[in-house]
């Protein structure tokens, strides 16, 4: 590809991304922060790659995430409730609908998505904020995942885990893990979050077959920016090369390798208003003396 050709692709990316920041698509992202970001980036190679992340770029703003969560309880549970014929199962009747009462038990209890020594940014306690105050879930049905014991010795069979993003897995299968729904034959476990990567999946799924998982979007395994960048145009030889490249133009401004791929080498740029996830490539947020962020990371 052409200096030119270039020079094009990354004026196109820039003003795009620049009515998304306009428009309100990309609300906590701001215009001084693109420039900033953007004038990290010096060489062809450099500003090629920088647009494309830009142009790959998937980010949910807060609405986008109260709508996702609103499909979640109102369709996908509730349709995974008569699939699997639990007894909760109302056709008329949805768990969103279900978990607003303040006074009618649902039957269910929402479990915050944390271990006990996760820190209070942890995206768990977000979203559980979501549905007390976006979707009006009560808050007498949330528990603690220290909590199911209790919940199931006075009947309660079914639990909901409520996240933002199962990336790499490794997050939800210690929450599941610690709260312990593996010593249990006869209960319906679910995870709903916004959006899975494929890998997580399995790797919940290698540890707690049972649990259903669901999400309102998919993020398949080869949605590595690695894999989708055009190599061959910029002169790489393949996409560990140019992963390579990458991990030293990090280095290059500061950062090791071990905080340059994000967790999982997934290699994603997905994004929340509320939060950048660690399975992206912290070159999303990460800023030092050498590097500025595009957006901010909670926590």
């Amino acid at each position: 590809m052409y200096s030119h050709e270039i020079d094009i692709y990354f004026k196109e990316k820039k003003e795009r991304s620049e009515k998304m920041i306009d428009y309100g698509i990309w609300r906590g992202v701001h215009s001084d922060d693109l420039g900033s970001w953007l004038k990290n980036f010096t060489s062809d190679e450099e500003r090629f790659f920088a647009a494309c992340i830009l142009d790959w770029l998937v980010y949910r703003n807060d609405e986008h995430v109260v709508s996702m969560l609103y499909d979640l309880l109102t369709k996908h549970l509730h349709n995974q409730w008569r699939l699997d014929g639990n007894p909760l199962y109302n056709e008329e009747i949805n768990p969103l609908i279900m978990a607003r009462s303040k006074w009618n038990d649902p039957g269910f209890r929402y479990v915050t998505a944390v271990t006990k020594k996760d820190k209070d940014t942890k995206s768990g306690y977000h979203i559980a904020r979501y549905l007390n105050q976006k979707l009006e879930v009560s808050t007498n049905w949330n528990i603690k995942s220290t909590e199911i014991d209790v919940a199931y010795q006075n009947g309660i069979k079914t639990f909901l885990f409520a996240d933002d993003i199962i990336g790499t897995g490794e997050q939800m299968n210690n929450v599941l893990c610690e709260a312990g729904v593996g010593n249990y034959s006869d209960v319906f476990v679910y995870v709903a979050v916004c959006a899975a990567h494929e890998e997580g999946i399995r790797t919940i799924h290698k540890s707690f077959p049972f649990v259903r998982i669901l999400y309102a979007e998919l993020i398949p395994k080869d949605s590595s920016v690695f894999i989708q960048f055009p190599t061959a145009e910029m002169g790489f030889e393949n996409a560990e090369a140019l992963k390579s490249w990458y991990i030293n133009f990090m280095r290059k401004n500061g950062v090791d390798e071990a905080k340059s791929l994000g967790r999982g080498d997934l290699g994603l740029v997905y994004a929340f208003e509320s939060n950048v996830p660690n399975d992206s490539l912290p070159l999303l947020y990460y800023e030092n003396d050498k590097l500025k962020r595009l957006m901010q990371k909670r926590g």
